[in-house]
């Protein structure tokens, strides 16, 4: 084993665990045009779909956790163990698909890599801690830091969260009306109930569960030479700063954490920054590319499709700006990347409602870059 790095430094990792059980299955890897079912999904291990990818590389994709949608788990077997990046957001979830990766394999779980801070990408991290005792975990030490300052607070947004649904559901129940004012049918109020119940179970798992910290930090780069592969890690603008994105040169795969993420992008830090990385990402020699959320892609379609969001978001907000624009409604209203949604959506109302509000948030953020730090009040 040789690490080759600009800057490594061995931490400390912990451990504990939790439980559940369900059933994976195994299908063939093709993006889906709409997510009308997985839309209706919820609930801890009710779909998680198994994919191989390469030999050795399997993705692990939860449709859904109550949290999030297609979040992707990928486990990489080596010649004498495992690396696993990403660990859920649930430990339940992580206990699934270590059971199948043991199918797979008796080989131990060296390595897990933390693609960065948010919740649902190492909120499993125990599971893999308690059963490995020589585990280290891979992330960048902004991603640790972020974990160290950030995690504390979790429990109670969540609570909180839990209560406002609870009093949403409360409402509609009690006028036997939807929120756009519509009559709540005997299904949707089923649905809802359920929705809810299994929202309830996550905030119970997270309340619960015990956090353990990456020990293997990095800054830009890190290249791991190990059981037969290389390993190139790379440090990325995603929907958080200082995400990883892990590049296979020999198989030509590229696993990028939610710097790409399907089928509505996700973004937060400054789409420039952003766009730049993903434009690093796209000179890379990868046949496939595993996004945070979503199927694997044997193409740069979508990778290309999201870095032309987020340029056409820039570039817009940069005219706006210059013309004079003095409201943050006035720039949404004026920057729309309307000619984007199609591409995005394929006619799901969904999934046009999701991209218009994330085409909103993106705008905000690039009239704060633009702008020194300063936004637009409404």
């Amino acid at each position: 084993m040789n690490h080759k790095t600009r800057r490594a430094w061995p931490l400390v990792a912990a451990s504990f665990s939790m439980l559940l059980t369900l059933v994976i299955a195994a299908t063939h890897v093709r993006p889906v045009a709409a997510q009308k079912d997985v839309a209706r999904m919820s609930g801890a291990g009710k779909d998680i779909r198994k994919f191989a990818i390469a030999e050795g590389i399997y993705q692990f994709m939860t449709m859904r956790d109550s949290y999030v949608r297609q979040l992707n788990s990928v486990a990489i077997v080596n010649q004498n163990d495992v690396l696993v990046f990403d660990t859920n957001t649930r430990p339940s979830s992580a206990r699934l698909i270590l059971a199948e990766i043991r199918k797979i394999t008796d080989k131990p779980v060296r390595y897990v890599v933390n693609s960065h801070w948010h919740p649902d990408h190492w909120s499993g991290n125990e599971v893999y801690a308690q059963a490995f005792s020589g585990l280290e975990i891979i992330a960048t030490k902004q991603t640790r830091d972020f974990m160290e300052t950030v995690a504390n607070s979790w429990p109670l947004r969540f609570s909180a969260e839990l209560k406002r649904r609870q009093s949403a559901l409360d409402q509609k129940i009690s006028t036997g009306k939807q929120d756009d004012g519509t009559a709540l049918t005997p299904e949707q109020r089923a649905q809802d109930e359920e929705d809810l119940l299994n929202y309830k179970s996550f905030v119970e798992e997270s309340l619960n569960l015990h956090r353990v910290y990456p020990t293997l930090l990095y800054e830009d780069h890190l290249t791991l030479y190990h059981g037969g592969r290389e390993f190139r890690f790379m440090s990325v603008t995603g929907d958080a700063e200082g995400t990883t994105a892990l590049f296979l040169p020999k198989e030509k795969v590229l696993i990028t954490g939610d710097a790409v993420s399907y089928p509505i992008p996700y973004t937060a830090p400054p789409p420039s920054r952003q766009a730049k990385s993903l434009r690093a990402l796209a000179q890379l020699d990868a046949d496939v590319i595993i996004p945070g959320h979503g199927p694997a892609f044997h193409d740069k379609d979508f990778l290309n499709l999201e870095i032309e969001l987020l340029e056409t978001v820039t570039r817009g907000v940069h005219e706006a700006l210059q013309k004079g624009a003095l409201t943050l409604d006035e720039v949404q209203k004026t920057v729309t990347a309307d000619e984007l949604r199609e591409k995005f959506a394929h006619g799901d109302p969904d999934l046009e409602t999701r991209y218009r509000a994330r085409v909103k948030e993106l705008v905000a953020a690039a009239i704060r870059e633009q702008r020194d730090g300063q936004g637009y009040q409404q």
